[in-house]
C-alpha cells in the first residue's frame, strides 16, 4: 500500500514516518498477538497458570517454578482497574503510586531469576494499557530519556523513570494525531494476501501502549 504521508511518529527517541511505522507492524510475527495479546487479561483479581505461561510468547522465559510463584502471589496483589491508562499515571498521581505498589508486590521477595522484565511482561498481559513491557531492549532504548528525567525526579529509580519516559511518548503520539493516523492505516490495510491483510488489520485491536512497544523494535 503506497501513499504520501506527512505525519511522523516518535518512539524512544526514534522518528519514523507513518509508512515506516506501518512497515514495522507489517513484519511483526502473526502468532505473537494471537497467542499473547488477543486472549485478554482474564479475571482482574488473579493470575492463572495459563496467563503466566502466555508471556513465554514474548520471550519471558518464565520457568514452571516461577509460574507457580506468580500465581500464588497474585491472590493478594493490589490489582488496578482494567480501564487504567498510563497516560493518567502522572508521577504525583495515585495511579502512579498504585503501579509502584503492584510492581513491588511481585518484586519484593521474588525468587532469583524473577526480574523486572518478567514482572513487567506479566503485568502488561494483565493490564495492557497501563504497564509498559520493560525487557532489556526496551529499557536500553528508553535509557537516555529516563536519564534526563532524573533531575526532575531524583527520588525515582530507573524503572519508574522509564514508565514516565514511555508515558511521555504515549501522550505525544496521541496529542499529535500520529497514532490515530497509524490506526487508520492498520484498519484500511490492503494486500493481495488475504491472511496478511487480516493479520495487519487485527493489530488495530492492540492497546496504544502495545503498539508503541512493537515500534521500539
Amino acid at each position: 500500500m503506497k501513499q504520501e504521508l506527512g505525519a511522523a511518529i516518535t518512539v524512544a527517541g526514534r522518528l519514523r514516518t507513518l509508512q515506516e511505522a506501518l512497515a514495522v507492524l507489517e513484519r511483526y510475527p502473526r502468532k505473537t498477538p494471537a497467542t499473547f495479546d488477543y486472549p485478554g487479561g482474564g479475571e482482574l483479581d488473579r493470575l492463572t497458570v495459563e496467563e503466566v505461561i502466555r508471556t513465554r510468547k514474548i520471550s519471558s522465559r518464565i520457568s514452571n517454578k516461577e509460574v507457580a510463584y506468580f500465581v500464588e502471589v497474585s491472590a493478594a496483589a493490589p490489582w488496578i482497574s482494567f480501564a487504567a491508562d498510563l497516560a493518567d499515571a502522572g508521577p504525583e498521581s495515585t495511579l502512579f503510586a498504585a503501579m509502584t505498589d503492584l510492581y513491588l508486590h511481585f518484586a519484593e521477595g521474588s525468587p532469583k531469576g524473577v526480574s523486572f522484565a518478567k514482572i513487567s511482561k506479566v503485568l502488561h498481559l494483565k493490564q495492557p494499557s497501563l504497564f509498559p513491557i520493560l525487557d532489556s531492549h526496551i529499557a536500553r532504548s528508553y535509557a537516555p530519556a529516563a536519564k534526563m528525567l532524573h533531575t526532575d525526579y531524583p527520588q525515582l529509580g530507573w524503572r519508574r523513570r522509564t514508565w514516565l519516559a514511555v508515558r511521555n511518548d504515549l501522550l505525544e503520539v496521541r496529542a499529535s494525531g500520529a497514532l490515530t493516523e497509524l490506526r487508520h492505516l492498520l484498519r484500511s490495510y490492503e494486500s493481495d494476501d488475504a491472511n496478511k491483510q487480516q493479520q495487519v488489520r487485527l493489530l488495530d485491536g492492540l492497546t496504544d501502549l502495545r503498539l508503541l512497544d512493537i515500534l521500539v523494535w
